[in-house]
């Protein structure tokens, strides 16, 4: 990162400009405002309707103007260029450039809350749109390459097909709203049977995978119902690969221009609200590109997780930190000093290397107006200003460490597969039932200190498991056979897989259920076979009860499943959990060297929907129970979650954050640290981390939500 930077600090500011806002006479006052409070980095978009009113036509009077102002104050510039607000001039020349929903309409140009000046709609596959798109990339790149105020380019801004029409991407999360899919133009029904050709190669295989009789590609029909699956699948990667393609446009116009001279930044939307099948966010597919990586980044730590394991070693910052989002009378609450702190250190223990606000001022457009700001509506300064500017204080005295620093790698992962969340949405209508697994099983682990990490089917390698000793698959309907090969040589070589019902139970090679289940062959590693599968009661809920002690929970303890009651047939694994029938509904096998437990529903969702605590406390006892994970364990009342840094020579950075809405006392292990005294960055107290039964550890005294961070 520091390399990147060219210099040792942590890239630390705000959005300021998205136009026409703020108002010009405001910008001289608030740039060097945010320079006398120590924040170092702006955000200004350029636009494309903005700032190319014509044709052949540019105007980058205000970008000028605001890069003077910002180099006169030392402040370091993000540029974001802006590519979804296509010109009035292109829907003119193009009218069939908008993008077309399943029933019909065409849905550009249009306004957002978020995109002010309209022009939302273009299809991605327009390729004489998308040429004057990338024209206007690589004119903005000419004209502030050289400038000194410039310190990165944020080229991939949040890019998902929707492009910012939050409304069309609901249907996602309930398919009675299917009319809103796209896009059903004839440029990507063409494109689509195009790379239908690319990926099946023959039409023998192509009707293989979707159960057809078709002659030729030619003769293929778009899905027009989420009836089947593999067809609907494809339909829906085919929009992951034109979003991955026009992203990767962008780049190679940065490159080619800026030449190396800035990092670029590739800035994703967030799994929880940008759902693949809707908006074909995969963030792996984006995560290709890009000298650093950035994040939307609201109150949740799952996302800093997904976006860190998919740029794969390159670092990442908050792109855009959402605290005070909003709308005109539906306001925020004032945020604390806490919440400032919690924002930014569930970053920095993640491993986030920098945090840009959004936004400076409260928004005076739209229906954005009048939230998301960190000062008054006149400019004035808030608290939580104040508190901002507090954190950076700390952050850059601690710029050198942080540079340097990295948390312990995660030994415990989770499969994010989009297909899989694809087909969920096939079968139930909401993508969530699948997201929501995900984001249960991911706080099960967080909360209880694991470090977790994010898979990817299209990365997963023998080499890449090695890093892991448990791996979790939640709702694993769609797997596919080379997967599932690696993970069996992987659990027969020392791995722990826990998976939930109905794993691999699609067979996505040849579009059809699999018989036995688990599927492909994974009966074998789990030592099981489906017996019976049942819907749950009319609550909805599974219920199931521990018939073994595991650590920390012990014979009896009640868990709740949902969606399914799949009970087993034992063919070497032993039950530990039952149905009360006593049929067996989760299960633990020897595989090789590894261990593998089947779970007969879906547990991981209700932690996330319902907070069930103890279907949270068996997927952290699944993780530790066969094998030994390095974590900090917190002794004592209450949840606490501690984030451990080191670098090099030594030093330690422990970020303390009560997780409970009451006051805690406790203690933590802090596993490979040495005894001595730690410094409260914000207060200045010292505490003693003592040497305890052959560990390391440290007394924790927190005040309701509080957050403290430690150094020494």
């Amino acid at each position: 990162m520091r390399s990147l930077l060219g210099g040792e600090y942590i890239p630390f500011g705000t959005q300021y400009y998205r136009a026409p806002s703020p108002a010009p006479s405001e910008w001289e006052r608030d740039l060097a405002t945010i320079a006398r409070l120590g924040l170092n980095t702006v955000k200004f978009w350029i636009q494309w309707r903005w700032n190319t009113p014509g044709e052949d036509e540019y105007e980058f009077s205000d970008i000028d103007r605001l890069m003077g102002i910002a180099d006169r104050n030392g402040l370091r510039v993000m540029l974001n260029t802006i590519v979804d607000v296509a010109p009035v001039w292109i829907y003119r020349k193009y009218p069939d450039a908008s993008m077309v929903t399943l029933d019909g309409r065409r849905i550009g140009p249009q306004v957002q809350p978020h995109r002010q000046i309209g022009g939302l709609g273009l299809c991605f596959n327009h390729e004489p749109a998308v040429g004057h798109m990338m024209d206007f990339l690589r004119t903005s790149f000419r004209r502030y390459a050289d400038h000194p105020a410039l310190a990165m380019w944020n080229v991939g801004s949040e890019p998902e097909l929707t492009s910012s029409m939050a409304e069309l991407r609901l249907y996602a999360e309930n398919a009675e709203r299917m009319g809103d899919m796209l896009c059903y133009c004839h440029r990507c029904a063409a494109a689509f049977k195009v790379w239908l050709s690319k990926k099946y190669a023959t039409v023998d295989a192509l009707n293989r995978s979707w159960n057809r009789r078709y002659k030729d590609f030619d003769e293929v029909e778009l899905p027009l119902t989420r009836n089947s699956f593999n067809d609907m699948i494809d339909w829906r990667m085919f929009f992951v690969h034109t979003l991955g393609e026009n992203v990767r446009q962008r780049f190679a116009a940065a490159q080619e221009i800026d030449k190396g001279k800035h990092p670029l930044l590739c800035h994703h939307v967030f799994v929880q609200g940008f759902p693949v099948t809707s908006t074909a966010s995969d963030p792996w597919n984006v995560g290709r590109f890009g000298d650093l990586h950035g994040i939307t980044q609201m109150d949740d730590p799952m996302m800093c997780d997904v976006v860190r394991s998919c740029a794969q070693g390159r670092p990442v910052i908050s792109a855009e930190m959402l605290m005070q989002y909003g709308y005109t009378l539906d306001l925020p609450h004032a945020a604390t000093f806490d919440d400032v702190k919690r924002f930014v250190f569930t970053g920095v223990g993640a491993n986030l290397k920098g945090f840009i606000f959004w936004q400076y001022r409260p928004e005076t457009l739209a229906r954005e107006a009048p939230a998301w700001g960190l000062t008054h509506l006149d400019g004035s300064e808030t608290p939580m200003l104040k508190g901002f500017c507090e954190v950076n204080k700390v952050l850059q005295r601690n710029a050198g460490f942080l540079l340097d620093a990295s948390p312990r790698p995660a030994e415990v992962a989770l499969l994010y597969h989009p297909e899989n969340q694809i087909f969920g949405w096939i079968a139930t209508g909401n993508e969530k039932f699948v997201t929501d697994s995900l984001m249960g099983a991911h706080s099960a682990w967080y909360t209880d200190n694991f470090g977790v990490d994010f898979l990817h089917p299209g990365e997963i390698s023998a080499g890449l498991l090695k890093r892991y000793k448990v791996i979790a698959l939640p709702f694993p309907y769609v797997l596919g056979a080379s997967l599932c090969v690696t993970l069996s040589d992987w659990v027969a070589e020392g791995g722990v897989l826990i998976a939930e019902a109905y794993c691999g139970g699609w067979d996505m090679e040849n579009g059809r259920h699999h018989i036995t289940i688990p599927g492909y062959g994974l009966h074998s590693v789990f030592k099981v076979r489906q017996h019976t599968a049942l819907p749950p009661d009319h609550h909805g809920r599974v219920e199931i009860a521990l018939t073994s002690d595991l650590p920390g929970l012990p014979r009896g303890t009640t868990l709740t499943g949902s969606l399914v009651r799949e009970s087993y047939i034992l063919e070497g694994a032993e039950a530990i959990a039952a149905y009360p029938d006593g049929a067996p509904a989760i299960t633990h096998a020897e595989h090789g060297k590894g261990h593998a437990f089947a779970i007969g529903s879906y547990i991981a969702r209700p932690v996330f929907r319902d907070k069930h605590t103890a279907n949270a406390a068996l997927l952290a006892a699944l993780a530790g129970w066969k094998t030994s994970i390095s974590r900090p364990r917190v002794t004592g009342d209450g949840k606490v979650r501690v984030d451990i840094l080191t670098d090099a020579r030594g030093a330690a950075m422990i970020i303390i954050r009560n997780l409970e809405v009451a006051a805690v006392r406790a203690q933590t292990t802090l596993p490979g640290l040495r005894p001595g005294r730690m410094t409260e960055q914000f207060s200045g107290a010292t505490v003693e981390a003592t040497h305890a039964g052959g560990e390391t550890v440290m007394p924790l005294n927190l005040a309701p939500g509080e957050v403290q961070v430690f150094c020494g």
